[in-house]
């Protein structure tokens, strides 16, 4: 099957929610679903049980423990640069405060991205997407880029501006997948550039799969570990598309959702797995 090719189901059906089985003994259960899986791990933010997150620093870090697959989260600033955060508010990573997107790229650059962490990242430049992808091509990264949206945000601004970069900096679309919460996000990037993988998150599963199909053509579909069924897991594997689940820092569970057909893993503990 091709990546960006996913079978439509004949009608339009819904995942329902359904009571999450315990994970205290997943080895006795019968996980009737298909267990084909890629057993992949990815770098949630990097590594930030070890480093800094979303910092240069924590990339190189996740690389050298051995990861192959990095998240990192972005967005734009004021002027329309996109930029590697998670948090909408710079408060809690860095010695900044306030909203990132009213800030311009000069004075977050200003700021310190490592000394809350540790004062051994002092000094820790905040990064640009372009130094990013830059390091991850580099160290031979697969990149899991998350286009994170927030309350007053454009969706289509940030997928614009990424796309652009990605064509500027000729990133490897085999290196590359552009996740988001946003439909709206990922539907402009398969616009924009039909080739590159897109990766649909949610943690919710109410949302119409049928839909996201038709409408986003995921190559992957990314769950919340905590509200994954094996029934869940087997209408999504279904489809033919990949699935991720997040954040999942317990390596003594990986096997329970390798089983059930989880492809790939984000956790922030990459290391311990």
């Amino acid at each position: 099957m091709k990546p960006n090719s996913c079978p439509v189901q004949p009608l339009d059906f819904f995942i329902k929610a359904r009571p999450n089985p315990s994970l205290q003994s997943p080895e006795v259960m019968d996980i009737s679903v298909n267990t084909e899986s890629q057993k992949l791990l990815t770098a949630h933010r990097g590594i930030p049980s070890k480093a800094p997150e979303n910092t240069l620093s924590g990339i190189r870090l996740a690389a050298q423990l051995g990861a192959r697959w990095v998240e990192l989260d972005t967005q734009l600033s004021k002027d329309r640069i996109p930029v590697i955060m998670h948090d909408e508010s710079l408060d809690r990573t860095t010695n900044g405060t306030g909203l990132l997107r009213e800030k311009t790229l000069d004075q977050l650059r200003m700021l310190d991205t490592g000394e809350w962490y540790k004062a051994d990242y002092s000094g820790e430049l905040f990064p640009i997407l372009e130094e990013a992808l830059e390091e991850c091509k580099r160290l031979n990264l697969t990149l899991n880029l998350e286009l994170k949206l927030y309350p007053g945000s454009d969706p289509e601004a940030l997928a614009e501006r990424v796309i652009e970069l990605i064509q500027e900096t000729e990133f490897p679309l085999d290196k590359l997948l552009l996740s988001s919460f946003s439909g709206d996000a990922l539907i402009r990037c398969r616009e924009l550039m039909p080739d590159v993988r897109r990766g649909f998150i949610s943690d919710r599963t109410d949302f119409s799969l049928n839909q996201t199909l038709n409408e986003i053509e995921p190559y992957s579909i990314h769950l919340d570990h905590r509200i994954l069924t094996p029934e869940i897991a087997r209408d999504i594997k279904g489809t033919g598309v990949v699935l991720a689940i997040w954040t999942l820092n317990e390596p003594e569970k990986a096997e329970y959702f390798f089983n059930m057909g989880v492809d790939n893993i984000i956790t922030d503990m990459i290391d311990q797995f």
